[in-house]
């Protein structure tokens, strides 16, 4: 089966690889898995971000990095899926640092049995790779299945 898994985050550069994913599992009438996973920092910023404007609007805004990433995932799919004839899962994971995405991703792609990870990948100089890493190079390295991705 063509178990599909994309990978999100809270940007507008995600819509064009969830609409693919999204694609493969309509066509292939496989669950699609939707992933996002937040580091501290990414969640600080949002968090932040999110807190002003609860602030201004009279409430508060506190939740766990966890769940904050599971709600991202949940907004992926209300937003951009449910026009599609698939059956969704969201999946929210916190990691530490940037270092540990990959390792996340290809965690849940490995416990969901997915054969496709669609994520986006960052433009990068082979220096730039070399010294800080990539999260599409890990997973395209060291996942046993098909790794579609585009750069933002």
């Amino acid at each position: 089966m063509d178990r599909p898994l994309v990978v999100t985050d809270s940007s507008d550069s995600v819509i064009d690889v969830i609409e693919e994913a999204g694609e493969l599992a309509e066509l292939s009438g496989a669950p699609l898995t939707v992933l996002t996973v937040v580091t501290e920092e990414e969640y600080q910023n949002d968090a932040e971000v999110l807190g002003a404007i609860a602030d201004m609007e009279g409430s508060s805004y506190s939740v766990e990095p966890a769940t904050y990433a599971q709600e991202v995932a949940e907004t992926a799919i209300s937003d951009l899926l449910t026009d599609r004839d698939v059956e969704t899962e969201a999946v929210g994971r916190y990691v530490d640092d940037d270092g540990d995405r990959a390792d996340a991703i290809i965690e849940v792609a490995e416990e969901r049995d997915c054969d496709y990870v669609f994520l986006l990948g960052r433009r990068r100089s082979p220096a730039g790779k070399a010294i800080f890493g990539d999260t599409a190079q890990a997973v395209i390295l060291n996942f046993d299945g098909y790794v579609v991705t585009t750069a933002r």
